[in-house]
Order: C-alpha cells, then structure tokens, then sequence
C-alpha cells in the first residue's frame, strides 16, 4: 500500500506539489492524470524517492520512504522515467538484466534464475528480438518497451511508470497497458502517468486527477472523469458517455471555454 499525506514539494524554490493526500492500495492499476504542469510526474518522482518532500510524508507498505536504504528501496519501488535516454551502449538485454541488480548480493553474479527474470520480462514486453541490439540503435518507442522490461524484471511489489505509451504506436499501447494492468491483477501497486483519458479509464482500476498542484479527484473512472472536474483541471467542455465496444467511459472534448 502506497499512503501519501498532505505532501508538499518544492523544486527550485517553485512549490509543484501541495497538500497532496492519496492512498493506493496494492493490487490496484491508478492512473495520474491532469493537465501539464500538474505534478503528475514529480509525484511519481517522489514516490520513487527521487524528490525529498518539504512538507508531508510518503509511506510504503507503512515506511517512510526516504527511511528505506537505496537497494532496499529498489526492491520496493520500480521505476519506469519519462526519459527514455541511455548513456552507455548497453544491449537491451543487459538493459533488462539490470533491473535483478537490487536482488543480486554484492560482488555477486547474477544467477540463472537472474536470466529466466529477466527473460520472462523481455518476452512478456515483447522485446526478446531486440536482446542483442545495443539501445543507442533503438527506437524511441523501443527503449521505452525496453526499460519496461527492466521495470518488469525487477520484480518489485510497486511499479510506478512515467508516460510509458507516449512514443508506442496504437497496438504497443493496448499491449503496454494490458501487461501493467495485469501486473496489479496479479498483486502489484501500479501507478502510471497518461494523458489519454480514455485509455487510463479503460484500463485503470482507480484514478487521480492533478491540477495546481493538488489531486482534485480521485477514485473509480465515472466518479473522476465529470464534465465538472474536466472543466476545473483543463479548462474544456466534455461530454463522458460509455463506449459501446469496450464498456468504459469515453470523453469527447467539445471546446476551450
């Protein structure tokens, strides 16, 4: 379970987060939506434990995050970032492989079981053809299906993911989403970053509305996607109706007000 109370955080001296409460429960897929400039990533970010709150405290599983030592934190947290860019000439398989690095001991090899992981997450990512392929070679939609991967591979019980559809074409996305959501169905925390709205209420169990800094609204899809808190967060007119395919709330914009 992820607890997150009355959280403040300032960056450069500009405060991006404020008052912000949210609980998670493991097991639950909840989207970060909001406009730009919301805080949807900081908050991610901060989870991760890569941003220090001024104000306010981030628990997991009933720990401070920032009381947790880096490689026990990374075998709490995995964390997939916006930016999908590499240093170093890496394989995508080497790539994956590094997310079992929280797990290995020190001056310790990885061991078969490593491999296997790390496998499994490649192909469930559909990424195995890329194994030996250096990622400075890949595509952008590529390294971020790759870095899912290493995400996936880690094994961690809460995956937080940062936009991980924004450079995927229209069936790596349905894909993408498929395998985050039945990693919370199998009893991961998740939490993911999407503009999409109509994505995020089609395969998110919960959602979080941000604007201004602060979460809005936050529960099942039908009680966060309203016309009204549409307006409040971006400034539009919308119509939400159920999709007749697929049973999940569509939303239409109409204009700017």
């Amino acid at each position: 379970m992820i607890t997150i109370d009355g959280l403040r955080v300032e960056l450069d001296r500009a405060v991006i987060l404020d008052g912000v409460a949210l609980t998670v429960p493991a097991g639950r897929m909840v989207g970060l939506v909001g406009p730009n400039g919301a805080g949807k990533s900081t908050l991610l970010r901060t989870i991760a434990g890569l941003h220090r709150p001024s104000r306010g405290r981030v628990l997991v599983d009933g720990r401070p995050v920032h009381a947790r030592r880096p490689r026990e934190l990374a075998r709490m947290i995995a964390y997939l970032p916006q930016d999908t860019a590499l240093s170093f000439p890496f394989t995508a398989y080497q790539v994956t492989l590094m997310g079992r690095h929280p797990h290995v001991g020190r001056f310790a090899m990885e061991s078969a079981a490593d491999h296997r992981e790390a496998e499994r997450a490649m192909a469930a990512t559909g990424t195995t053809h890329l194994a030996g392929r250096s990622v400075a070679t890949l595509s952008g939609g590529e390294r971020q299906l790759v870095l899912l991967a290493k995400a996936i591979a880690q094994d961690s019980p809460v995956l937080l993911a940062d936009e991980p559809v924004s450079a995927l074409d229209l069936r790596h996305q349905l894909d993408v989403l498929r395998l985050l959501r039945a990693c919370a169905d199998a009893g991961r925390t998740v939490l993911v970053v999407l503009h999409d709205l109509n994505l995020a209420a089609r395969y998110c169990t919960e959602l979080a509305l941000l604007a201004g800094g602060r979460v809005v609204a936050d529960g099942e899809p039908a009680r966060v996607l309203t016309p009204g808190h549409l307006a409040d967060a971006y400034g539009v007119r919308a119509v939400v109706r159920p999709d007749d395919l697929t049973g999940s709330l569509t939303v239409t914009t109409l204009e700017n007000q």
